[in-house]
């Protein structure tokens, strides 16, 4: 008495029905890489995501510093480099010190390069002298400047 059964043994399988042709298999991964190679054109390309973040909140800083210098009437230094930027201020000893939220210093992730204008303070009112600064991440590039009426803008 047999206890399991597989299959149908009334029919015996061709060696030309069983497995899948060549031709079909090839089919399928053509299908398969068309499908990857248009769903990786519709990824976003996060490094220039994280560029233009980066650029904004560097502009929106700047600006926040211009807004609490007409709020406090008390200058606010501006410094980048290589390595990030920072704002920092003179206390009532006139020591100076990092300024935290919303204007803390930040930090770039990858290798940047400064040109122009690395250090400046921002004034009150009086000084509005053009201010003109280059960054670059290969390959983006963005030119930071002081407007006539105070503000900052990436050109």
């Amino acid at each position: 008495m047999q206890i399991l059964e597989i299959g149908n043994k009334s029919k015996p399988i061709k060696d030309s029905e069983s497995g899948f042709s060549l031709l079909e298999i090839l089919v399928v991964l053509i299908i398969i890489s068309i499908t990857l190679g248009m769903a990786s054109l519709a990824l976003p390309n996060n490094d220039e995501r994280k560029w233009r973040d980066m650029n904004h909140r560097l502009i929106v800083s700047l600006n926040q510093a211009k807004e609490e210098v007409v709020l406090s009437g008390a200058p606010i230094n501006f410094q980048i480099d290589s390595i990030g930027w920072r704002f920092s201020a003179l206390d009532n000893k006139d020591q100076a010190y990092f300024l935290s939220d919303p204007l803390h210093p930040y930090k770039f992730e990858k290798n940047t390069q400064v040109e122009g204008t690395a250090e400046f303070t921002i004034n009150e009112l009086g000084s509005l002298s053009p201010i003109r600064f280059v960054l670059s991440q290969d390959p983006y590039r963005v030119v930071i400047i002081r407007r006539t009426d105070g503000y900052f803008e990436g050109e």
